[in-house]
Order: structure tokens, then sequence, then C-alpha cells
């Protein structure tokens, strides 16, 4: 199902500063956008290790989420774990157009 996060593009330009992890909610679920340059992603806001949130993490030089407890590291556009340490975490597609930014969950 899509869902609409921001009305414009404008909007979700000045909402999603680059690289800062953002935390929403989608239905009851917890989901964490980040916009690296042109790009938004959206992946689940708990780390597949022990649930901590991410988006109290960091984005690194190369584009993982660094998990804020024990530094487990998720490649943004795939959630692959750097070192196959736990499984990968859920990534969601994201789409924006000048209508908005939504989200496929």
């Amino acid at each position: 199902m899509r869902f609409t996060i921001l009305d414009s593009r404008q909007k979700a330009e000045a909402f999603f500063e680059e690289g800062v992890l953002k935390r929403i909610l989608i239905e009851k679920e917890e989901i964490c956008v980040v916009r690296k340059g042109a790009d938004y992603f959206a992946f689940s806001n708990a780390c597949p290790h022990l649930g901590e949130k991410l988006h109290n993490g960091t984005i690194n030089h190369l584009n993982e989420i660094v998990c804020p407890l024990h530094a487990y590291r998720f490649h943004i556009q795939s959630g692959d774990e750097a070192n196959r340490r736990c499984k990968a975490l859920k990534t969601y597609p994201v789409l924006l157009t000048e209508y908005g930014l939504f989200i496929d969950c």
C-alpha cells in the first residue's frame, strides 16, 4: 500500500535535511527516512539485531545506517548488514514526485 508522507516535492526537501535520520509512523509501524542527495530511503526504525531505534543512529560515508547500540551497519538501499552478523534491515520503496513523497509499505 502506498502512503503519502508529504504532499509536495518542496515540502519533502525542506523536511528531510541531507543525511538526517527522521522517524515517521505509518499505520503503527515506525519507519526511518533519510535523504542522501536527491534520493530518499526508508527502512524499519528497529535494528534487526536487538531492536534499537535507528533514528538515533548515524549515516556513515559508505551510506550505511550505524546502529547506536552495537554499531551494526546496514546499507541504506539494500538493508544488508555489512558483516552479515544478523538478518537484513527491512527497506521500503520511496517515490518522490512533484506531488509529494510516497512510501510503499
